[in-house]
């Protein structure tokens, strides 16, 4: 196979191979009596063919996004904008606030912000005069660090200039000059967090030379005929000019970190601008009037923080690795990495504390008024694994529990009462019970009285007869009314999520998440499914992707690179549902949608590769729960009660429609059924000790 080879970022042939700090010379620009501005030509890129806009869109996604550049970031947050366009995280609270049944003034005052309280009080600092150019935006945005405990956080005002040259004699066209000045708010070396570059100022200069063409005049043949008119000059492709200049503190030289760190920095912003592309077609002309300056710097993709905002998540999680990381992986039990599943599961448990802040109104234990019940239908975690997942939500305050196929070893870490709603027990789904052994009926579940009750569970007391000869409880996910179902990297059961969830409450269907991880039919056998209607049909096998990566791998040397090259291949939406993960994402939501499910997708913030989130009735969860009374019942339920019966039926004719579909390809709904059973049997006995995976899903 032909080693596929990526165009370095910087030619090496413009470098000087010298130390950073022999090369320095006064900038042009910015040098003056006061301020002993430098550059160098080792910090300097000719030969660029992007246009303005792309730079400037880029600089504005790299400041909501400055983990690009260093992974001891988060983010940063938005703190004043000029301009007005770029929210804060009050704002992007309080907007994210009124789309749900959360209190805006709550969310914005308690956990939303959770180091920009007090946003409204940091002030730019003051704007140098650089000659020739004119001031054009202010932003002064708050850098968040990942681990609060090591780094704290740092504002930082940004200056953006802009200079034009017009056209003079002996050049094709004009110049047009970006400036970029990021000004920390510090004074001393010594405030500098580590993951900023050791320096007072840093600005990015980018020149574009825009050339023109002179189309060729038609010749006239004959001499009777008047000439042409010469043809009037169009902008022509132009070549741009980037440079990095360094404000230093007295008496400090460049050392070999912060040379290593500018390099990068020049590195990552070329390297980007290459896949960069700007939000309408008429930008490759170079001409900033038909683009919409608010589509600018937007998110790169758009699955990312589409339904919560990322500094909500983000702030929670990290109070959530604070409270439980450590003690979860001193006491980690299992053969497989703590790290892995820990962090894991403690950014899906945040996805679902502020994605039921916004659903129900609830928030964590720790923010809520005494006088104030707890108004939470419940969870379920199917297939919940070592169990993590669960004792962070329980003990956040949140009533539920969770079931697996088998105990795992990690679950006797946990306290007593965490332990007793860790169930090992096996999900028969109800259409396939129906077709074994007919219709089994369960006792109603009891609901919980308090959720701080070590006792009670929602979970059903299974029947001790066991119609299936399995050495273990069963049950057909009979679950308590309006129960969310959480289904992360269930495997067998992802894709009969949406439809046990439908089943519970057939007249209003319960609300679930999905993570896919390994692609299954429904009968629990593995299966790929294919592309979605649309997609290439040329995807490949599983065991073709695998052979081909093999077949890279001596070649490449770079298990690493070759990783971002495979996730860089399925970045774009047709590449995604090519992939067996993405047709399994695609089949998830298509079939929530048929059984009558609003279906959402969003790209989680998890230290994963399967990190694809299917949500199902959110919006209409929030709407029924914002029309409910105290006690979680609606005013008007009598009124109700015809359509709900007959939309009952309607869902549950849908449901078995898909599962009938879906099981022909067994040879029908019976025969899926006992292929269930028999894997399921198999799973209790356990795995061989070659395919045993530890305490993950």
């Amino acid at each position: 196979m032909t080693r596929t080879s990526r165009k370095p970022p910087r030619d090496p042939a413009q470098l000087s191979g010298k130390p950073l700090a022999e090369t320095l010379e006064p900038s042009s620009i910015l040098h003056s009596e006061t301020e002993d501005w430098t550059t160098s030509r080792d910090l300097t890129e000719h030969g660029l063919s992007f246009v303005p806009e792309v730079m400037q869109d880029l600089t504005l996604y790299l400041l909501a996004n400055p983990n690009v550049n260093s992974s001891h970031l988060f983010r940063a947050d938005i703190l004043f904008d000029s301009e007005g366009i770029l929210r804060t995280p009050r704002e992007k609270a309080q907007s994210f606030a009124l789309t749900g049944n959360a209190n805006a003034d709550a969310i914005a005052s308690t956990g939303g912000l959770n180091g920009a309280e007090d946003e409204a009080e940091v002030e730019p600092t003051s704007a140098r005069d650089v000659a020739g150019f004119t001031l054009t935006r202010t932003i002064v945005r708050r850098l968040v660090p990942r681990n609060p405990k090591l780094d704290r956080t740092l504002d930082q005002t940004c200056h953006f200039y802009e200079a034009e040259t017009e056209t003079t004699a002996g050049t094709e066209g004009g110049c047009r000059r970006s400036l970029v000045i990021y000004t920390p708010h510090i004074t001393k070396e010594e405030d500098i967090p580590y993951y900023h570059p050791t320096l007072r100022s840093l600005a990015y200069l980018y020149d574009y030379n825009q050339t023109t063409i002179t189309p060729n005049p038609t010749t006239t043949e004959h001499p009777s005929q008047e000439p042409t008119p010469t043809p009037t000059p169009i902008p022509g492709p132009g070549l741009g000019t980037l440079t990095l200049h360094t404000l230093l503190f007295p008496n400090l030289s460049i050392t070999n970190r912060l040379e290593r760190t500018l390099q990068a920095l020049l590195n990552t912003q070329i390297r980007l601008a290459r896949t960069t592309h700007l939000p309408t077609p008429s930008s490759s002309s170079g001409s900033s009037a038909t683009i919409n300056q608010k589509h600018l710097g937007a998110n790169k993709n758009p699955l990312k923080d589409n339904i919560l905002p990322q500094h909500l998540v983000q702030n929670t999680y990290t109070r959530l690795k604070t409270k439980y990381a450590s003690d979860l992986c001193q006491r980690w039990v299992e053969t497989t990495e703590p790290s892995k599943h820990v962090f894991e599961d403690l950014s899906i448990a945040a996805f679902l504390i502020e994605l039921w802040r916004s659903m129900y109104g609830i928030v964590p234990e720790d923010e809520r008024s005494p006088p104030t019940p707890a108004e939470f239908p419940g969870f379920v975690d199917v297939a919940c694994g070592n169990g993590v997942l669960v004792y962070i939500l329980l003990q956040e305050g949140y009533s539920g529990w969770g079931f697996d196929a088998r105990r795992r070893k990690t679950w006797g870490i946990f306290p007593e009462w965490i332990q007793r709603r860790l169930k090992e027990e096996i999900y028969i789904p109800a259409p396939f019970s129906d077709a074994v052994v007919g219709a089994i009926v369960e006792p109603e579940p009891e609901p919980e009285t308090e959720p701080s009750d070590p006792i009670a569970t929602s979970s059903p007391s299974p029947s001790s007869n066991n119609p299936f000869n399995l050495n273990i409880p069963t049950h057909t996910g009979h679950f308590p009314k309006d129960t969310f179902i959480i289904s992360n990297h269930a495997d067998e059961l992802t894709v009969w999520t949406p439809l046990m969830a439908a089943l519970l409450c057939p007249a209003n269907p319960s609300p679930f998440v999905a993570i896919p991880c390994c692609s299954h039919a429904l009968s629990g056998a593995k299966y790929r499914y294919p592309p979605p209607k649309g997609a290439s049909t040329s995807a490949k096998t599983e065991q073709e992707e695998q052979q081909q990566q093999q077949q890279q791998q001596p070649d490449s040397g770079d298990l690493k690179a070759l990783r971002k090259e495979r996730q860089d291949a399925q970045a774009t939406e047709a590449g995604f549902l090519k992939s067996m993960y993405g047709s399994l994402t695609a089949k998830t939501m298509a079939v929530a949608q048929e059984v009558g499910y609003e279906v959402e997708k969003t790209l989680l913030r998890i230290p994963s590769t399967r990190n694809m989130a299917v949500v199902g009735g959110r919006r209409g969860t929030m709407v029924r729960w914002r029309g409910r009374g105290r006690g979680g019942e609606r005013e008007d339920e009598a009124e109700v009660v015809g359509d709900a019966d007959a939309n009952a039926e309607e869902v549950v004719g849908k449901v078995m429609a898909a599962v009938q579909r879906e099981c022909a390809r067994e040879g029908g709904v019976k025969a899926a059924a006992k292929i269930w059973i028999e894997r399921a049997r198999g799973i209790n006995k356990g795995p061989g000790m070659g395919k045993q995976r530890g305490g993950g899903h």
